[in-house]
């Protein structure tokens, strides 16, 4: 691991091609990103790196899809974390959040990935993705039960069953040490693609069995400390592992921490609301409060501006 001195590489999403195009795959960084949007918490460490991991998946699957809008993974449990999301939009911005029982014991200790586990800190429930296009009245959307030890055997299971898509997806993410100030989160994922009529590629199915099994055990001997490693280009750590696998390496997309949140945004939905229940939220001096559970903005809204949405007037 490098020192805290190392320069700091701009967050991406990186594709890539194995065999001309049979396998797929996507490496992610969302280093600065994570630190970013984790400055603005005051989660717990445990909470942490879920959200940190959450964001880094949303940007490796975001990235795998052509799409004009806001790519969202959601997961929603029975356990201490009420609910987890993350969304990408087309151009790349990035954000995440949780809401989760801060009486829940355990969750100061980041533990390790496979320690902080769906059933730990999910429990029992489903993971989402939606990809909304805003305008397209479509919306893709996939659902599959948490029934996996962490997000990503979650999301195995789900491209298994629901897309029939051989897929592998590792996932780190490390807290704030003496090596680092900050956190950082990292994706990788392979997927293999289906062979129409054999227009990728002319090759027997042995043999395209046998470079998914291999890219997969390739897969599996990435470190977390190359993962993350910003002194360590990602052209690199891509060669190291599948520069026998016909690579071919497509140029990055950015990434980067961003919140859609905005007053008039804000003003919009609470102009919803009945008179009555705008009443409820105001505090003593009539003013009504309301922070963005994404970026922690604050927006204070006066007794004057809370009179005239209360007309169902748009205040200035």
């Amino acid at each position: 691991m490098t020192d805290q001195s190392a320069p700091q590489t701009p967050d991406f999403a990186l594709p890539f091609l194995l065999h001309g195009g049979l396998l797929r795959g996507r490496l992610a960084r969302t280093c600065a990103t994570s630190d970013a949007i984790l400055e603005r918490h005051k989660y717990p460490a445990a909470i942490s790196r879920l959200v940190a991991e959450a964001a880094a998946l949303a940007s490796v699957l975001a990235n795998a899809l052509k799409f004009n809008g806001v790519f969202t993974l959601q997961a929603q449990g029975s356990g201490p974390v009420r609910q987890l999301v993350a969304d990408v939009t087309s151009d790349g911005q990035v954000r995440a959040c949780a809401t989760f029982d801060e009486t829940a014991d355990g969750l100061d200790d980041p533990g390790t990935a496979e320690e902080a586990s769906v059933q730990k800190l999910l429990g029992t429930g489903h993971l989402a993705f939606t990809v909304d296009q805003g305008n397209v009245p479509e919306r893709y959307q996939g659902l599959v039960e948490l029934t996996g030890r962490t997000l990503s055997e979650c999301l195995h299971a789900y491209f298994r069953q629901s897309e029939q898509l051989e897929t592998a997806i590792k996932v780190a993410s490390e807290a704030p040490c003496p090596n680092h100030n900050g956190w950082r989160a990292a994706a990788l994922m392979i997927q293999r693609m289906p062979v129409d009529g054999g227009k990728i590629l002319s090759i027997s199915k042995d043999d395209a069995d046998e470079a998914w099994r291999t890219a997969v055990i390739l897969l599996g001997s990435l470190t977390t400390a190359e993962l993350l490693d910003p002194g360590l280009e990602a052209g690199t750590v891509l060669h190291r592992l599948f520069h026998d696998e016909d690579l071919s390496v497509l140029p990055p997309r950015p990434l980067v921490f961003g919140c859609r949140c905005s007053r008039q945004r804000v003003e919009e939905t609470l102009a919803t609301f009945s008179p009555s229940s705008l009443g409820e939220m105001q505090l003593d001096d009539g003013s009504v409060s309301v922070q963005c559970q994404f970026c922690s903005t604050e927006y204070i809204f006066s007794a004057s501006d809370i009179e005239v949405l209360s007309q169902g007037t748009t205040s200035p």
